[in-house]
Parts: C-alpha cells; sequence; structure tokens
C-alpha cells in the first residue's frame, strides 16, 4: 500500500512540473474600449508559473563513532516549489547502525524514501509532514545465537523547523513509531537540513 502512495505522489509532482497557464495579451493598449468582435482578437500564449525557482536540492547527511557502535544516514533529497510558501519533495534514504555491547552485537542497515510536504506561513518558519518507506535488514547476536530479520517500516513524521536562508533547524516526530520495529531509537528527531 505504501508503494501505491508514492506512485501516486510522483504522478502527482509530474503533473505539476508540465502544467502550464494560459496569458491574454492585448493587442490594442485600448481593448477595453473595443466592440465586442474585435476583443475577440486577442493573443493567447502559455507561460509556465510565475514563481521561481522550481527546483532546489537538499537534504541531511548524519554520522556518530561512539564506544561500541556507528551510525550513518545519507538522505537527498530534491523539492519542487509549487508556491512560495508550498514546497513539495521527494528523497532517498539509507541508514546503517552497528552495535557492540559485549554479549549483544547488531548491525542494520535500511533504506527507502520519502515524499514530504513543507509550508511556509511565514518566511522563517517551516511546518512539515514526511512520510517514509524504508526496508530495514537486521543481524544481531545474543549470546552466540545468530538472529536476522528483514521488514518494511513505515514512519510519518511532522514537524516544525526555524528558517534561515538556505539551512532549516527544528524537530520532528513520527506519529506511527513502533520501538519494535523502527530503525530510529525514539519518534523524536531532530531537523537539520540544507537546501541549494
Amino acid at each position: 500500500m505504501a508503494r501505491s502512495y508514492f506512485i501516486v505522489a510522483f504522478f502527482f509532482f509530474a503533473v505539476v512540473f508540465v502544467s502550464a497557464q494560459e496569458k491574454v495579451i492585448p493587442n490594442n493598449p485600448n481593448y477595453k474600449f473595443q466592440s465586442g468582435n474585435e476583443q475577440n482578437n486577442q493573443t493567447v500564449i502559455r507561460t509556465s508559473p510565475s514563481f521561481t525557482p522550481h527546483w532546489s536540492f537538499g537534504g541531511n547527511v548524519g554520522f556518530s563513532f561512539w564506544n561500541g557502535g556507528t551510525d550513518l544516514l545519507i538522505a537527498p533529497k530534491a523539492y519542487y516549489n509549487f508556491t512560495p510558501k508550498f514546497i513539495g519533495g521527494l528523497g532517498l534514504i539509507y541508514n546503517y547502525s552497528d552495535y557492540d555491547y559485549g554479549i549483544y552485537e547488531s548491525t542494520y542497515s535500511a533504506f527507502g524514501g520519502s515524499i514530504s510536504g513543507l509550508y511556509r506561513p511565514i518566511p522563517f518558519l517551516q511546518i512539515s509532514a514526511e512520510f517514509q518507506e524504508l526496508y530495514v535488514n537486521q543481524d544481531y547476536e545474543y549470546l552466540n545465537t545468530d538472529f536476522s530479520d528483514d521488514y518494511w517500516n513505515s514512519a510519518l513524521y511532522l514537524g516544525a523547523s526555524f528558517v534561515s536562508g538556505h539551512f532549516a533547524f527544528g524537530f520532528q516526530y513520527d506519529v506511527l513509531y513502533d520501538e519494535g520495529t523502527s530503525p530510529y531509537s525514539s519518534a523524536w528527531s531532530p531537523v537539520i537540513s540544507f537546501y541549494f
């Protein structure tokens, strides 16, 4: 079912991207005062939407190394500016973690995609909603016994960020968070994003 959301979203982005607007260009500066027959002889052209730029790119990169563990996150994104206040985005996600606690060792990798909507009611505030679908592969060893698990994990993040130029910082919360299946240790996570 999650894959169908991505297909619908991709189709929606494609339709908006190729859409155009009609604009009437008067042939005569006094066209308002022309007779009805003369007003029908106006030029109609197709133009692209007036707001620019349409596309921007960004994403998240994170890594940490600590006693017994390594975390790595790579998540590039492409954003389309529908209006100056509303932005939609598509992204890819790769997450890798490795933990070693002596009697317990765990290695997992997760990869997938995301679709997001960003709204800026005022220039420095960004409200976001992002749906992620990740395929998780987890291998772990406990007391010399090996286990392996592969599954799909869905997440829906709602958040708010402070925006300054090409940088956004804030927090988001996963309303679908499940401690047993999520590749993340908490439903809360920081938002640190760059746009260019």
